[in-house]
């Protein structure tokens, strides 16, 4: 998953939880509630409100990543052609064999001239 879409993700994830944040809202509000519903009506509320926060927190650490990889999409497209020209390097080396040329290895073996 990219920056681009863990931002999204983010966004959307805070907008559920204002959404959740305004019905128990207006659940506290309109409706007649015993000590225990608002204990757990504010247990609930206290859990939203966390996970909006770290929605927030997940924006703001992509948020700028996001907006780098917009303006440089030339440059990461640079990178991948790299990256794979590296790997492409690296399966040689390891493939890598040598044919002789010349028969000089053969008679260093102790074969015939």
């Amino acid at each position: 998953m990219n920056c681009d879409e863990k931002y999204n993700i983010a966004v959307q994830k805070e907008n559920d939880a204002d959404a959740a944040t305004q019905d128990i809202l207006h659940h506290i509000e309109l409706k007649e509630n015993t000590q225990q519903d608002y204990i757990l009506e504010g247990l609930q509320l206290h859990r939203v409100r966390r996970e909006r926060r770290h929605a927030k927190d997940t924006q703001r650490l992509t948020k700028p990543i996001k907006e780098w990889e917009a303006s440089n999409k030339r440059v990461i497209r640079d990178l991948e052609k790299l990256l794979g020209e590296v790997r492409r390097q690296e399966r040689y080396i390891e493939n890598r064999s040598y044919t002789p040329k010349t028969d000089v290895l053969r008679i260093l073996e102790g074969g015939e001239e």
